[in-house]
């Protein structure tokens, strides 16, 4: 697949999520990234007094009775809500059994679809990419040509990697570091991995950092899946499988293949537990064949709680 493709899927969906039905609402929630203006909502009016910031001032309001009296704005708040997308880049997401579906192109277009969907009710948009380390890191801004540009740097990494494969491994850590030390503002985090290190190590991970990055942020985690990944023609004879994140390898009878994947699946159900109810973290795990419509289901069941 060429980048002239992939953005021809984005033309597809720059409109946002994709859904079977029309709304019957143009209201989808509280959101003020669209009303337009300086960015902030004035929440009271006081006197200022000596000590007080005199960027607070409000000026026009203070004409009347300069200089015995100087009116301040007591808060301002911005209306935008920045969203980062966090991308697992390590071997076991970029690797593809089909060129039609596989991980990394369920990412590109969920890079797509929330991107611009967020692009589009005006909120910058960021993205963190990381494997063993941070790959590439770029800060939200607005509009959609920021999206397009993130798919461009995640399909210039895919491309050198499967060039020059390095064979990186994940560490959810890494992310969950920068975050804490770079997002001072509150943000709108989506993750999106295949919880590959975190299956074969679920004692690694660290619930009580993810805990405090999602008490800052409004944190997401949307589980790529490929079950392509196991599925076997035959069930007569031996093949050989590989760790995509440990590079260990093993020789396994083909008809166990369909048991190793239930063993999977239930792992990463109890991660799943565990980020709601030991972090807080929403979770739903996304397939190349049924991400457009699982997606807005689990998008408004958030919005409904």
């Amino acid at each position: 697949m060429e980048i002239e493709e992939v953005y021809a899927r984005f033309r597809d969906i720059k409109h946002g999520i994709r859904a079977k039905k029309p709304s019957t609402s143009i209201h989808f929630g509280e959101h003020k990234s669209g009303f337009k203006g300086a960015g902030y909502d004035i929440v009271g009016i006081d006197q200022w007094r000596p000590g007080q910031p005199l960027k607070d001032v409000s000026w026009t309001l203070s004409l009347r009775t300069y200089p015995e009296k100087l009116y301040r704005i007591e808060r301002m708040e911005p209306k935008e809500l920045r969203t980062l997308i966090v991308c697992d880049l390590s071997y076991s997401t970029l690797f593809e059994v089909s060129r039609e579906s596989n991980k990394a192109l369920l990412m590109l277009d969920l890079i797509g679809n929330l991107g611009l969907t967020r692009a589009n009710v005006r909120d910058p948009v960021g993205l963190l990419g990381y494997s063993d380390r941070v790959e590439l890191y770029m800060r939200p801004k607005l509009g959609t040509s920021q999206v397009f540009y993130m798919a461009h740097q995640i399909f210039e990494k895919l491309k050198l990697e499967r060039q020059f494969p390095e064979k990186r491994p994940a560490h959810l850590r890494v992310a969950i570091d920068f975050m804490l030390a770079r997002l001072k503002m509150r943000h709108s985090v989506i993750l999106l991995t295949d919880l590959v290190d975190m299956v074969n190590d679920p004692d690694a991970v660290d619930y009580k950092r993810l805990r405090t990055v999602a008490s800052k942020h409004d944190m997401i985690v949307l589980i790529l899946d490929d079950p392509e990944e196991f599925n076997v023609k035959s069930r007569l004879g031996y093949i050989r499988i590989s760790d995509m994140e440990t590079g260990k390898q093993t020789v396994i009878s083909a008809r166990k293949a369909g048991a190793i994947r239930r063993r999977i699946e239930e792992t990463r159900e109890t991660l799943q537990y565990r980020l709601k109810h030991h972090a807080g973290i929403d979770s739903a795990v996304l397939t190349p064949k049924n991400h457009l419509e699982e997606l807005p289901k689990f998008l408004i069941s958030r919005t409904a709680r």
